[in-house]
């Protein structure tokens, strides 16, 4: 019997153990007592709360380390189901006096495991230390908890750590595996963010390493070239001849070669250039085609068709295959994107600038790309559980657009096993006291006061009204004014300490103290385009359209991002684990062909933003 973890790495199912490889049950004897006619009970079936008395009763009735091997495999079983409780019991019912290093290698990752199903992420990174040195396991052993730690690790988004775990894995691998194994450290490094990487370069202990950090560094300083990619990645196999990758190179690293044949000749951008959107867009993808050409690399031909006004798409959308043109980007309204996706099949691939419905079945060759604020939301989620916390309250505007995004952030946050005490909605400047007293109950603190005094014989007592304290953090939606002046209720209302997550729309572009007073310590996150990238396209326009409103570089930010991905669609299609660093994030493709992007983690330090390491939100 195998127990699996949900794994990270798309392509293959990571054994986190196998009970064959740790009890060795086939073949050798775990202790002196073991009776070769016992056998383990088969529980890969979910353990319910009605069968842990069973399986507790079970493993009394059974002799030596197999009644700690049955407790751990419905422990794991458990845990693949997302009942933390019935594995916490199961696990605090196992001995591990009797265990083998191989068993007690396999009960620290499940609690492990455990850990991080509780959002007890400093608890998890303590326990993945404990036992550095695997040396004396057997092979198979050393190689599924290796993995397991690897798959742990890169949950806590310790990239570097993760990929670590595979290097020294590939030694004792079969050269069968080892073209696998090359792929998924790929996987983990290319989806890194530069500052995770930085902060854990202490690390870095091996030539694999440091070679693999080499690789990523010059492939990612060249995503917006594919030719220059291709000619750094050949100087990299060419000074690193005795690393494993040199001779194999991970395979959606190699298909860039086909990226440079493949590429579209003749493009149909497709916006409304009469609409502010639209011309945001148009302005940040000719920023990216001219900085393309100022760099000599080969451009496509590009033809501008405006859509402004425009009801029915389909016959501009004609109009641009009749041009022979190799792709289509656009159309930007949601509307339009819906009329593409319901047609049966399209003539030419379409990057689609917008979303348009879940669940249809989209034809082949479409992909959208867009500032989806359910991305946004989902990350800010993760990031939540990462810190450690379980109760959120949240703050939005009014309305029904934001409603559906309180709606959003529950449900995710409720996948992360969290639940949300309160929530709270303002409209305007008269209204944040009253939404942030609701927010934490302060009304019904002054009702206890009102109470007592009215039955207490002195009246010259004073009360200071108390929160509510079942609240770990709050969920901010809101722009920089809001965000200074509910910021600064919060701590009037006893709740200055209390962390806050904020949306994008939190910050203004602006790098200095007086536009972002008030916001301290906030926790936000951002395309890499508003926090200082040094991209020359941003560059460019900056010079060119200086002082625009931080909506408005946004949207450039996307239209640069969709230049560039023209001649990417096909690499991020085909290998669907690929990463590509962005303006507006790190994209990857997913199974319906939308484009989601993962955002820059920063935090207000001095009133200004700082970009920091996501793992830095469990210290």
């Amino acid at each position: 019997m195998t127990v699996t973890v949900r794994t990270l790495f798309p392509h293959r199912p990571l054994l986190i153990i196998s009970l064959g490889i740790l009890a060795a049950c086939a073949s050798a004897p775990i202790s002196d007592n073991t009776r070769p006619e016992q056998t383990v009970t088969d529980t890969s079936m979910p353990v319910t709360v009605g069968e842990l008395d069973v399986i507790l009763q079970q493993a009394a009735q059974t002799d030596g380390p197999e009644a700690q091997i049955l407790l751990m495999e419905a422990a794991a079983d458990a845990l693949d189901e997302g009942d933390s409780e019935v594995a916490a019991q199961l696990l605090e019912a196992v001995d591990t006096r009797p265990l083998s290093g191989q068993l007690q290698a396999r009960q620290l990752l499940l609690q492990a495991r455990l850990a991080l199903a509780r959002n007890d992420t400093a608890t998890a990174a303590r326990l993945l230390e404990q036992q550095q040195d695997v040396s004396q396991l057997p092979t198979d052993t050393r190689i599924a908890f290796m993995r397991g730690r690897a798959d742990l690790y890169l949950a806590l988004n310790q990239y570097l750590a993760a990929a670590r775990e595979l290097t020294r894995v590939a030694p004792m691998l079969p050269a069968s595996e080892q073209g696998e194994n090359i792929d998924s450290i790929w996987q983990i490094l290319s989806a890194a963010p530069e500052e995770s990487l930085n902060a854990q370069r202490n690390i870095i202990d091996s030539y694999e390493l440091r070679g693999w950090i080499d690789l990523v560094t010059v492939v990612n300083a060249r995503e917006d070239n594919i030719e220059e990619q291709v000619e750094a990645v050949n100087r990299w196999q060419a000074r690193w001849t005795q690393h494993r990758a040199a001779g194999r190179l991970p395979e959606s690293l190699a298909y860039t070669v086909q990226l440079i044949r493949d590429k579209p000749q003749r493009i149909a951008l497709m916006v409304p250039l009469a609409e502010a959107a639209g011309q945001a867009v148009a302005e940040g993808f000719l920023a990216a085609y001219y900085e393309a050409v100022a760099q000599q690399q080969q451009v496509p031909d590009v033809t501008v068709i405006d859509t402004s006004g425009v009801v029915d798409v389909l016959p501009l959308y004609q109009q641009a295959i009749e041009a022979n043109v190799d792709l289509v980007v656009g159309p930007l309204r949601k509307e339009s994107v819906r009329q593409l996706q319901q047609q049966a099949s399209l003539d030419i691939p379409t990057l689609a600038l917008n979303y348009g419905d879940e669940g249809v079945i989209n034809p082949a060759g479409f992909y959208q790309f867009g500032l989806a604020p359910e991305d946004e939301i989902r990350q800010i989620a993760r990031l939540a559980a990462m810190a450690g916390h379980q109760s959120a309250a949240l703050l939005t505007p009014a309305g029904s657009e934001y409603q559906r995004f309180r709606e959003f952030f529950t449900l995710q946050w409720q996948q992360q096993n969290g639940r949300v005490t309160s929530s709270a909605t303002y409209v305007g400047p008269g209204s944040y006291s009253d939404a942030v007293r609701q927010l934490l109950n302060i009304g019904a603190s002054e009702a206890r006061a009102e109470r007592l005094l009215s039955v207490l014989p002195r009246q010259d007592m004073e009360f200071i009204p108390r929160r509510r304290q079942d609240t770990d953090f709050i969920f901010l939606q809101g722009n920089p004014s809001e965000g200074r002046q509910l910021k600064s209720t919060l701590g009037f209302h006893f709740a200055g300490d209390l962390p806050v997550f904020a949306m994008p729309s939190i910050f203004n572009g602006e790098f200095n103290a007086v536009a972002n007073r008030d916001l301290n310590d906030v926790i936000f996150i951002d395309a890499p385009w508003m926090l200082g990238t040094a991209d020359p396209a941003h560059r460019q326009a900056q010079q060119t359209w200086p002082g625009a409103p931080a909506a408005v570089q946004r949207l450039r930010a996307m239209g640069v991002d969709a230049f560039r991905l023209h001649a990417r669609t096909g690499q991020l299609a085909n290998f669907p684990e690929t990463r590509i660093q962005g303006v507006t994030g790190m994209l990857h493709m997913r199974a319906d062909g939308s484009i989601a992007r993962e955002l820059v983690v920063a935090q207000f330090d001095d009133n200004v933003p700082q970009i920091i390491p996501a793992e830095q939100l469990m210290e």
